[in-house]
């Protein structure tokens, strides 16, 4: 065989693999697009996965709000026994009017926080509603009306959710879930497409609380 007829079977056997070349149609195959929406099923599984992380990370941080509200109730109840000052405060909460809730607020409170934990989100609300109603100044006011909220999200009631964050971010500013209730704002914004006012809210958070655990979500986007 001579240069020239090699060349030319060259020629062929290139021109011949490279119609073997996949086509661009096959992009749009139904064995590529079945790939790409079990692509998207998992990441959709894997956002769901990261919401339940995310859930399960604020028992945990409620569950320890529990631990020092009783450790706080048990200090102080040490502190006050066999006092006058104890004597009058159980006076003073027997004298209470008969509207007012059974029990001290340390009970009251950890009573809504066990119906909350226990998916009882109905019962949770009237707890959280009573404590925050009778006892607006106690420290924990500010985290029951941060939990109403959760109960409310948890409910899928976006709308009643995000009023109530709002009122633990302006109402308590100072309390330590402020900044997380600012944060859950946004989201349940978002549920109901008010994008502006998520907006509004997240630029609140990162103002008004810089160094909190939620501006540092908030700023790598979590």
């Amino acid at each position: 065989m001579n240069s020239k007829s090699h060349f030319i079977t060259v020629l062929s056997t290139v021109v011949f693999l490279g119609g073997c070349a996949i086509p661009p149609q096959t992009q749009n195959s139904p064995s590529v697009l079945k790939d790409i929406a079990r692509l998207n099923n998992s990441q959709q599984q894997l956002d769901h996965r990261i919401d339940q992380l995310q859930q399960q990370l604020q028992l945990v941080e409620a569950r320890l709000e529990e631990q020092q509200a009783t450790t706080a109730k048990l200090q102080q109840l040490a502190a006050q026994k066999g006092t006058a000052g104890w004597q009058k405060a159980e006076q003073a909460s027997t004298s209470k009017p008969t509207s007012a809730p059974q029990g001290s607020p340390t009970e009251l409170y950890l009573k809504a926080f066990a119906d909350y934990a226990a998916g009882r989100y109905q019962q949770a609300i009237k707890g959280f509603e009573a404590f925050v109603d009778n006892y607006p100044g106690n420290d924990y006011a500010g985290n029951a009306q941060y939990w109403l909220g959760e109960c409310y999200y948890a409910l899928e009631d976006y709308q009643q959710a995000a009023t109530e964050f709002e009122k633990a971010a302006y109402q308590y500013p100072e309390s330590g879930k402020a900044p997380e209730a600012l944060w859950k704002m946004v989201p349940a914004l978002r549920r109901m497409n008010q994008f502006e006012q998520a907006r509004d809210a997240l630029q609140l958070l990162l103002r008004r609380y810089p160094e909190s655990p939620a501006a540092a979500r908030a700023k790598a986007g979590s």
